[in-house]
């Protein structure tokens, strides 16, 4: 699968469910990340953490009460493989989130509900973990295409690709080896793929994980990069061919196709941004429109991004960014090849706002602010900087003109008649009709943007008619004369000349 568009360039079996073995941990680990913001965080062992049920289990010889680093555990989890601290981990996690533990359910079982949720985000359809280690478990599966959707997201966190990028790690010692240079306290990456000296070693791989029980067999998913192409593959259910099975499908993604970014071919969708405008206020004052910077389309190497059909979609799936205004969705062959958000600038903008704006924090900031910024404005209304001492001191400072009762209500008064009849819109004080025409001119060109979309929408879609008849008509050229460098436009031009020539001709 091609990690940055989501298209399937090979498929066996794809959404057959298996055991996946240890290459859980690649869930695992990315959940860990995106709890644990720092790494230093310290793991405490407990006695059911090291308790794991299976001989032979991999483990890296932790003890009950034993203490790690969360950094020191996910080197452990992913080079070692080590089951005990997938455990720790989980532990660990789950215990952050005591509003999501239902009753009689312990912290690593919280992880595990999270470890299906995040699943589920991430477009999963045929998963289901029972453990964070990976263990035998009947409950336990997945398929190939999800766990491609699942280190396609991995690969997304720098951290994990960070820890993926070393070779090798010695952690903090444990109880069972205390001595700090003791050989057992070092772990290795395990993946092949990823080591120099190792016969399987592949150019361009740059993360992966490994996994083997005699249930599930030999595992392996695997990240490559190069050609500017981002390559992830999974393989389930191996019996010794896990690594030249990979090898195979990586040479035949690097071999046949080509990733091409959107917004270097395709800017249909924001030429809007020339010449609309509502009311003589022009939109692209308001919203500035572009396609996703890193959204891309995977074609056959033959193929160029004219062959391509798109389709604009208003339902945003969830995790679309909030600046998103659309999406669309590319086609080639009557598959999907990639897809980009079309983003607002602008409503990115308003987004941050609005989550600052509802911030408890800011509110907080803003309601001790108030009265303090308030009588800073009256003292400069009034050009003697006295609103606030005319309410403490009587009459002294009262604004002119402003009779006061000697208990500073002069003060309040002038304050309520001033703001009377105004609203206040991100610091500035604008009438209350003028907010109301401000809101109408929105809503008109929101109205007038959808429209506009809709008009490019379908005149991108005839220009991509126009471009296959006329790639059609340059084949068939090609395929009558032999010849590969036609200029078809002067063919036609010729021709049209030879037409006329014929037309003057006078009758015999």
């Amino acid at each position: 699968m091609d990690a940055d568009s989501g298209t399937i360039l090979y498929g066996k079996n794809q959404d057959t469910p298996y055991f996946p073995a240890s290459i859980t941990k690649v869930m695992t680990a990315l959940l860990v990340l995106e709890n644990c913001e720092d790494l230093s965080e310290m793991v405490t062992f407990s006695q059911e953490a090291v308790e794991l049920g299976e001989d032979n289990a991999t483990i890296i010889g932790a003890s009950a009460g034993d203490r790690l680093s969360v950094e020191d555990c996910l080197y452990s989890l992913l080079f070692q493989s080590a089951n005990e601290v997938a455990n720790a981990l989980a532990e660990h996690v789950g215990a952050k989130f005591p509003e999501l533990r239902e009753e009689g359910m312990t912290d690593r079982q919280v992880f595990v509900n999270m470890m299906n949720r995040r699943a589920e985000e991430i477009g999963c359809t045929n998963t289901h973990f029972n453990n964070p280690s990976g263990l035998t478990d009947p409950n336990h599966y997945t398929t190939a295409h999800d766990m491609c959707l699942i280190l396609a997201e991995a690969i997304r966190n720098e951290r994990f690709v960070d820890i993926e990028s070393h070779t090798y790690w010695t952690h903090a010692p444990i109880r069972r080896y205390p001595d700090p240079d003791d050989p057992w306290n070092t772990v290795y990456a395990s993946h092949r793929m990823l080591r120099k000296n190792s016969p399987n070693y592949y150019p361009g791989v740059f993360a992966g994980k490994t996994g083997y029980t005699m249930t599930a067999g030999n595992t392996l998913v695997t990240a490559c990069r190069k050609d500017g192409m981002t390559i992830v593959t999974t393989v389930l259910n191996g019996h010794q061919t896990h690594y030249s099975d990979t090898k195979a499908m990586l040479d035949f993604a690097y071999d046949n196709f080509h990733s091409l970014r959107i917004a270097d071919y395709d800017t249909t969708y924001t030429a809007m941004q020339q010449d609309l405008q509502v009311l003589g206020m022009a939109v692209t004052d308001m919203t500035a429109l572009a396609v996703d910077e890193d959204s891309r389309v995977t074609l056959p190497k033959e193929e160029e991004f004219a062959s391509v059909t798109s389709a604009l979609s208003y339902e945003l799936p969830a995790g679309a960014p909030g600046d998103a205004a659309a999406q669309v969705l590319y086609h080639y062959g009557g598959r999907q090849v990639g897809a980009a958000y079309l983003r607002s600038r602008n409503l990115g903008q308003d987004a941050e706002l609005l989550a600052v704006a509802e911030d408890p924090l800011f509110q907080s900031l803003t309601a001790k602010a108030a009265p303090e910024i308030l009588s800073q404005e009256e003292s400069a209304a009034s050009g003697e900087g006295g609103a606030q001492a005319a309410g403490e001191t009587g009459t002294e400072g009262a604004p002119e003109g402003q009779e006061s009762n000697g208990s500073g209500e002069g003060a309040m008064a002038s304050s309520e008649t001033e703001d009377s009849g105004m609203v206040r819109i991100f610091g500035f004080r604008i009438p209350v009709g003028a907010a109301f025409v401000l809101k109408i001119i929105g809503a008109a060109a929101v109205v007038v943007l959808l429209l506009a979309l809709w008009l490019l929408h379908v005149e991108k879609q005839e220009a991509q008619k126009r471009a296959r008849r006329r790639a059609k008509r340059l084949k068939h050229t090609r395929d009558l004369t032999g010849q590969q460098n036609i200029n078809l436009d002067l063919m036609v031009q010729q021709r049209m000349r030879q037409k006329g020539r014929r037309s003057r001709r006078k009758p015999r």
